[in-house]
């Protein structure tokens, strides 16, 4: 009796040794992570309504010019940054990068970046991602509608 719950234990403790080596638990040199064949990134869609409700709170219109169908702008808007008209054709991961770093090449045709940069700062800080994907959707999908 006693030799059976003896290989019982032994059993169970191999058991579970080879669990967890199976997990990726070794005590040799660390493995390197890869990544796997075929992954790539591909910015999400988010949602355009939500996108232009960010666009509006966070007063982007002060800074860009731009037409937003429904909305009546004040009359001081854009003039600081490139006025967004036609920015819908713009890869949604350029217009990201635009809004969480400043670039050192901006799209817009004849604006001049100061001193290796874009005067936009990075808003990386006050926005959720959730909004930079929303406002990002906006930007692609909330503006092309006006055209059609």
């Amino acid at each position: 009796m006693k030799l059976k719950l003896i290989l019982a234990v032994l059993i169970f403790a191999q058991a579970i040794t080879l669990g967890l080596s199976a997990i990726g638990h070794t005590a040799g040199a660390p493995t390197v992570p890869k990544v796997p064949k075929g992954w790539k990134f591909t910015f999400p869609d988010g949602d355009a309504k939500s996108g232009k409700t960010v666009f509006m709170n966070m007063q982007c219109y002060s800074c860009h010019a731009i037409k937003i169908p429904g909305e009546k702008l004040p009359p001081s808007a854009g003039g600081i940054g490139p006025d967004l008209t036609g920015y819908s054709v713009l890869p949604k991961e350029y217009l990201a990068e635009s809004i969480i770093k400043a670039h050192t090449v901006v799209a817009a045709p004849g604006y001049v970046v100061k001193e290796g940069k874009a005067a936009m700062g990075n808003y990386n800080h006050f926005m959720t991602i959730q909004e930079m994907i929303d406002i990002v959707a906006f930007l692609k999908r909330g503006l092309e509608a006006k055209g059609k």
